[in-house]
């Protein structure tokens, strides 16, 4: 898949105060998130747990430069709620090609049986 078509297939997402509040933005604004941030409610991008939403399968959720926010196992079941048609939540991510889903480096599953396969195929 090019960066383009995983662009426009994901839907950013983040996460606000300290409810935890999940946000996404504009289809105008979804390709630029961290312009997008700062400039809007001028919170530095590094600091915000953002992330996104990949229809049918997962929600990845990172800071910084791609590592795992501190907040898994809590964040985790409100994702499942309010995203109900994945199977997993990553946290923070291992780098890869622009274009690919990059592996997360915590994952926490919906559901046990979903480890039957491959967690790549997830």
């Amino acid at each position: 898949m090019t960066e383009q078509e995983f662009l426009e297939k994901r839907t950013p997402i983040w996460l606000e105060g300290e409810d935890l509040h999940i946000s996404t933005p504009s289809n105008m604004d979804k390709n630029d998130m961290h312009v997008f941030l700062s400039k809007k409610y001028g919170y530095n991008w590094m600091f915000a747990i953002r992330g996104y939403y990949w229809p049918g399968s997962h929600v990845m959720l990172y800071i910084g430069d791609y590592e795992c926010p501190n907040c898994t196992t809590l964040v985790a079941p409100y994702i499942f709620n309010y995203f109900d048609d994945i199977k997993y939540v990553g946290f923070g991510c291992n780098k890869g090609k622009p274009g690919e889903v990059w592996e997360p480096k915590i994952i926490i599953v919906r559901d046990m049986n979903c480890l039957k396969d491959d967690i790549r195929s997830i």
